[in-house]
């Protein structure tokens, strides 16, 4: 049997292959598993020795042969595993699973994937997680953790801004919440108490202090946000996002659209949201805000090109919109 496991999420991948693992010695108790990383230890030598063991005996028992990283190795070494691979295929029985493992994308005309792909009895692929399909996939993993615990509405939404793709944190943070609060309801401010500052909440009460024309309060909720662990950039490539936000809603307010449920729906904000964003739109002119997008348009060029201070960025952001 073959197994191909890969894929851009690096943090899956390396979890189903704990999967797999952990299943075939509950099936296979008297199995032995081999493991061979061919990033560290990929010469021609290393490849015969993991080779070496794929043999059966004359007393034949299960085992599991690990490979990891196979796309590392070198034109040579590739050469005696795909000769290998060719042999094995040809088995209709054998006591070896194969696992090949690689976290990272792949080409599917490289030679060793179009043999895997061909020839794989299972392959899985683990891409990395996409915005659009983050809040149905926080849904999934909590449900494998907790089978009774669940978001409110509002929860779900400011913990998904907070929490960004990385889906190792994610399971973290949802792991730390379902032991606080076992079987239960999260509620926002379960998400405020143990996942930390919500950049999306700060930064709109930063925007909102700009609209009432207290600079100085928005000075100090930037510059506090900024301290943390993630700097300057990411806090203003959050700014751009809510500044984008604004545009959308206030260019529906001027066309008459008053009601936030209508705003959300049109905008695909979560409702919640676009009710904040009406509170303080009367602040923001069109003019305003469109100065403002273009503002921090020009200061990423910089800041990209080296020409800008981050920091220096946003000060200059604060003072200007």
């Amino acid at each position: 049997m073959i197994l191909f496991i890969h894929g851009g999420d690096g943090f899956l991948v390396n979890e189903r292959r704990s999967i797999l693992q952990k299943a075939f010695i509950r099936k296979y108790s008297q199995a032995e598993i081999f493991v061979f990383d061919f990033e560290d230890q990929g010469t021609s030598d290393d490849v015969r020795r993991s080779l070496a063991v794929c043999e059966e005996g004359l007393f034949a028992s299960k085992k599991m042969v690990v490979f990891l990283h196979p796309f590392e190795l070198g034109e040579v070494p590739e050469k005696l595993l795909l000769d290998f691979l060719k042999d094995f295929t040809k088995k209709n029985e054998t006591e070896v699973t194969l696992l090949f493992v690689h976290p990272g994308k792949i080409k599917k005309t490289h030679p060793l994937a179009k043999v895997l792909i061909k020839y794989a009895n299972k392959e899985e692929v683990f891409e990395k997680l996409e915005e659009k399909n983050k809040n149905a996939y926080i849904k999934r993993e909590l449900a494998t953790i907790d089978a009774e615990a669940r978001f409110s509405r509002e929860a779900l939404q400011i913990f998904s801004l907070s929490i960004g793709l990385d889906t190792a944190r994610i399971r973290t943070e949802l792991e730390k919440l379902a032991t606080f609060k076992p079987g239960g309801v999260f509620e926002e401010e379960d998400i405020h108490l143990l996942i930390g500052s919500v950049s999306e909440n700060v930064i709109f009460e930063a925007l909102d202090a700009l609209g009432r024309g207290d600079k100085k309060r928005s000075l100090l909720l930037f510059h506090r946000e900024a301290s943390g662990a993630e700097g300057v950039y990411p806090l203003l490539s959050m700014c751009a996002w809510q500044v984008r936000r604004l545009l959308l809603v206030r260019e529906l307010f001027d066309k008459g659209i008053f009601r936030a449920s209508d705003i959300a729906l049109q905008t695909k904000m979560p409702p919640f949201v676009a009710q904040k964003m009406l509170g303080t739109i009367h602040n923001f002119s069109i003019a305003r805000i469109k100065r403002g997008l273009m503002t921090l348009s020009r200061f990423d060029t910089e800041l990209k090109r080296g020409g800008m201070d981050p920091s220096v960025a946003l000060d200059l952001f604060i003072w200007r919109f």
